[in-house]
């Protein structure tokens, strides 16, 4: 619901307010904090919360206003599971006058909501460009309504503070994605470059000990021997360490990944959008994702002639869709994606057809309305999670 739409000109300049305190966070937690602050200003209830969509079917309740106890901040929430998991599987405002005895809403976080002592709640999903980003709720400690003007006044706060919400978690996203794809950098290199010189000094060892048979110099044989073989484990151990720590992030970091390598071969703007929900993927449809980045990217390097690129990965319920944008001149005048290729052109855009069609996905590389081409891969998959 629109500011506009709230009746009360206090109530729409005090909304104003407490939107303009929102710019400019980076985090997720300060950002939910800051907002069940910014809710407690604007409703006067006993206590305001805020739970962010974190992954596939789970809010966690990372701001909270006048709790009484622990463990109502940090909770977790499933889809369809008490006031908020509901709301969110509903896309929809919830109240309850009686938290406790409504039959409407399950019981799971009964113990919790006893401890606060709460009766009457409301939730209300944040929706931006379709996506859900958390919940806001506001709660009193006595049965009975919050009343109309709370219900339209945290709606509005919704629709309000949602761009807001978006750009810190998109930014929160993207600095993790630069960072894990900077990890995934370190290790490739380690592994590439030390990993095959210890090696090659554990071989050398190995032949210095056999030929010496005996001696001092064998036992300094077998001792770098050993050395090189603690530092290769050592090195292992920094490779797990240094690997995506949620399945999720897998392909995120990886596209992240060939964009930076892209903008040190060359000099171009790069962005990464991801929509919807990231979540595990099957190896084979994260490979071809990765792989359809590389031949977009590649394609764009040879013959775009761009100044910058964008790619957006959509997390759809039951798809991927990968997106390869680019302001260059566009594709050859009489272009067509064929399954064959042409002369010695296209070898690349092909084999990626046949792996998206044995997918049972779809390719398509266009030219854009203002110039330049769009490279759009859709790969059918199936949910994960609740």
């Amino acid at each position: 619901m629109p500011v506009t739409s709230l009746a009360d000109i206090g109530d729409r300049r005090r909304l104003e307010e407490s939107t303009r305190r929102l710019g400019g966070f980076l985090d997720p937690e300060a950002f939910a904090q800051q907002a069940a602050r910014e809710i407690d200003r604007l409703l006067q209830v006993p206590l305001s919360s805020v739970a962010v969509y974190e992954d596939a079917g789970m809010l966690s309740m990372l701001g909270v206003n006048g709790e009484r106890t622990q463990r109502y901040r940090g909770v977790r929430i499933p889809a369809g599971q008490g006031l908020g998991g509901r709301a969110l599987v509903e896309r929809r405002p919830i109240s309850v006058q009686d938290y406790l005895n409504d039959p409407r809403i399950s019981q799971e976080f009964a113990d919790v909501v006893r401890g606060e002592g709460l009766g009457g709640m409301i939730a209300v999903p944040v929706i931006h460009e379709g996506d859900i980003l958390g919940v806001l709720y506001g709660a009193t400690r006595s049965v009975g309504s919050l009343g109309d003007r709370a219900m339209t006044l945290l709606q509005a706060t919704a629709g309000s503070f949602a761009p807001l919400m978006s750009l810190t978690m998109r930014a929160s996203r993207a600095l993790s994605e630069r960072v894990h794809a900077e990890r995934l950098r370190i290790a490739s290199d380690l592994h590439d470059d030390v990993g095959q010189l210890l090696f090659s000094i554990g071989v050398a060892a190995s032949q210095m000990a056999r030929s010496a048979s005996e001696g001092p110099m064998a036992e300094s044989a077998l001792h770098i021997e050993e050395q090189a073989r603690l530092a290769a484990r050592r090195m292992r151990e920094a490779f797990e360490a240094l690997a995506p720590s949620e399945a999720h992030e897998t392909v995120p970091v990886a596209l992240r990944r060939e964009l930076a390598d892209l903008e040190s071969r060359a000099e171009l703007v790069t962005h990464l959008v991801v929509r919807g929900t990231a979540r595990a993927l099957p190896p084979r449809i994260e490979t071809a994702l990765v792989a359809g980045v590389r031949q977009g990217l590649y394609n764009i390097q040879q013959h775009a002639e761009a100044n910058m690129v964008v790619v957006t990965l959509h997390f759809a319920e039951a798809a991927v869709t990968l997106v390869v944008q680019d302001d260059g001149k566009g594709l050859p005048e009489g272009f067509e994606l064929t399954a064959i290729p042409r002369g010695e052109h296209n070898w690349g855009l092909t084999s990626l057809l046949g792996r998206v069609e044995h997918l049972g996905g779809v390719l398509e590389l266009t030219t854009n309305d203002d110039g330049g081409a769009t490279l759009r891969m859709t790969v059918p998959c199936e949910p994960t999670g609740a």
